[in-house]
């Protein structure tokens, strides 16, 4: 059975999953698989294709016609999905030859720009969240429930059984992933500075804005305690020295199965969340983690574990039985192994969608694009729309700069004052 994976790029978390699963069934000779990026594959990810002896294809977006015969010889085409400009512009400007499609999502599909749409949710045979909160999204009609299923995406929680705490001095509160604010809680810094406790250090894990919010805790006098790492290669070292793992999200976030969340968990670390969707449906509260409000609470979950050691210890054998029995790549498996056998049973069919560049962005908004239309000015102040990727219009503007008016509203976005041009131009 012949399975291409089309990914909009690799590296990061999604290519920690996929890479990960294709080394763990490697071996498996019923399955023959291929991943095609859109755009890049980062060094770590070609590295560890060579190491798999896997064939990876990146920077397809340039060649269309090759990648529509690898889609054509393959059984099932899947496709690892977000909000990407590249993607939508493959789906969107492409017509496909026969081909059976499964998507799975790497969002939550709550917020935009990370939503679901009507045409994207109908484009595939089936179509699979990496987590069951995605059925509350508005756009899951009753109608199309026959389509979803569930599998939780995890680059292997059995690889924490490697892990074992070192001791250290002081207690320390662990943050691993993107420190940015279109995912990280917007008053991160004040969230965890207030936690009342005298040798709390912050360890904060990842990129790619550390630096910045680095710069605006010396500003506001609390670098000393934090510890900004930037990107880190091998998380080992931090994951034996974090005492409980702070997790404040945004409640804009569009993660699913959080790869940090699943792998601090399977190390026994208990985490400190926000009461988001996706933290509700990974975390039972006062069994594997503590789920919070407000800042107030956070503050006091986090002295509670700090004080009572014996409802830490607790609820860290909770969260390390329950992370190591579902986040494991053997679950992957056997849940791809079936999703594949239902994918074999529909006909190969063509497929077209095709629109222009401007109506792609505004079709990956759904039913937000009008609001995207009317409301830009408001939206410009907000860090989710502010990033430079994760499907907004700067995103879609810098793959597609031809594109006028992706350029007049990225320009609008960054403050600039055309809304009477936006206005006479966007009609």
């Amino acid at each position: 059975m012949q399975i291409l994976h089309i990914t909009p790029h690799l590296g990061g978390g999604v290519g920690r999953v996929l890479l990960n699963y294709l080394s763990k069934i490697k071996d498996d000779h019923r399955f023959f698989h291929q991943i095609a990026c859109l755009d890049y594959a980062n060094a770590i990810a070609l590295a560890e294709a060579i190491k798999i002896g896997l064939t990876l294809s990146d920077k397809m977006a340039g060649l269309r016609r090759q990648l529509l015969k690898m889609i054509a010889a393959a059984d099932i085409v899947l496709i690892h999905w977000w909000n990407h400009p590249l993607l939508y512009d493959f789906l969107v400007r492409s017509k496909l030859p026969p081909c059976r499609v499964v998507m799975w999502s790497h969002i939550s599909g709550f917020h935009p720009p990370y939503i679901f749409t009507e045409k994207i949710l109908h484009y595939p045979d089936l179509f699979v969240f990496t987590t069951p909160a995605s059925f509350e999204a508005k756009e899951v009609t009753e109608d199309l429930k026959h389509k979803f299923r569930v599998i939780w995406s995890t680059s292997g929680a059995e690889q924490a059984k490697n892990i074992k705490p070192i001791a250290h001095a002081g207690f320390n509160v662990g943050y691993i992933g993107t420190v940015d604010y279109c995912k990280m809680h917007p008053d991160f810094l004040d969230i965890c500075s207030q936690v009342d406790i005298p040798d709390a250090h912050f360890i904060v894990c990842g990129g790619p804005k550390e630096k910045e919010i680095q710069l605006e805790a010396e500003r506001i006098g609390v670098a000393g305690k934090f510890d900004f790492t930037g990107q880190v290669v091998d998380i080992t070292k931090y994951l034996s020295v974090f005492d409980v793992f702070g997790y404040p999200l945004a409640p804009y976030h569009y993660g699913t199965c959080d790869q940090a969340l699943a792998e601090s968990m399977a190390c026994g670390i208990v985490p400190v969340v926000f009461s988001n969707k996706m933290e509700n449906q990974m975390v039972k509260d006062g069994v594997t983690g503590m789920i919070v409000n407000n800042k107030e609470e956070y503050g006091n979950a986090i002295k509670k574990l700090y004080t009572d050691r014996g409802l830490k210890t607790t609820l860290s054998n909770n969260a390390k039985a329950y992370a190591r029995r579902v986040f494991t790549l053997e679950v992957l498996k056997k849940e791809w192994e079936a999703v594949f056998e239902e994918m074999m049973r529909f006909p190969k069919i063509e497929r077209k969608w095709e629109i222009t560049a401007k109506d792609v962005f505004l079709e990956s908004l759904g039913a937000y694009s009008q609001e995207f239309l009317n409301t830009m000015k408001e939206l410009s102040g907000s860090p989710a729309w502010q990033a430079r990727t994760r499907g907004t219009v700067h995103h879609y503007h810098d793959f597609f700069p031809e594109d006028k008016q992706l350029a007049l509203w990225s320009k609008l976005m960054e403050g600039a004052d055309v809304l009477k041009q936006v206005s006479q131009r966007g009609n």
